[in-house]
């Protein structure tokens, strides 16, 4: 049998952070985000990657024309992504609104959002209805009394008796006392 330490060295979990920069960072940028996150116990921090400047960044609507640098953090110690921008932010200086952070379920949430339709490479989030789809066929009475009908043509299927061990015991007709009270 393990040891308590044993089970606790197995269920070691990282929490994994995505965290972006937008504008210039100091050339020792990853050291004091690793400063920043010592109460977390950082596991990792990788170097800054950098993306070319852009008009517009879909993480920093508010800011025009600048770089934006991203950093991948692995931590030891559970932490919001909130707590993280916060700690970043104060110790590097700089505003909120320049900091984003986002662990992965986050990220994997944001691509699921901003899926494109494969014909207008439209997002469909954005996207109206179609004029002439009717919805009702999916919905209201005439969806339930359709899935009714699929139901009881299921239902009468595979009603087959299976004999078992418990045959004997249980009653093979109507006790009499019952047969009594609805007769009555």
């Amino acid at each position: 049998m393990k040891s308590f330490n044993e089970y606790l060295t197995e269920s070691k979990r990282v929490y994994e952070f995505k965290i972006k920069l937008a504008g210039d960072c100091p050339k020792d940028c990853a050291t004091k985000i690793k400063e920043a996150l010592a109460t977390f116990k950082v596991e990792s921090c990788s170097k800054g990657k950098g993306i070319p400047i852009a008009e517009n960044h879909e993480d920093f609507p508010a800011i025009k024309n600048v770089g934006v640098t991203i950093f991948d953090v692995c931590l030891a110690y559970p932490a919001t992504s909130l707590q993280v921008r916060s700690a970043i932010s104060n110790c590097l200086k700089i505003n909120d609104s320049q900091v984003n952070v986002r662990n992965l379920k986050e990220q994997e949430e944001l691509v699921i959002n901003h899926k494109n339709d494969k014909k207008s490479n439209e997002s469909m989030l954005s996207k109206d209805y179609e004029a002439g789809s009717d919805g009702q066929k999916l919905v209201g009475e005439k969806h339930v009394m359709s899935m009714l009908k699929e139901l009881n043509k299921v239902g009468h299927q595979g009603l087959t008796q299976y004999k078992g061990v418990n045959d004997e015991i249980l009653a093979k007709s109507v006790p009499a006392e019952k047969a009594k009270k609805k007769g009555k």
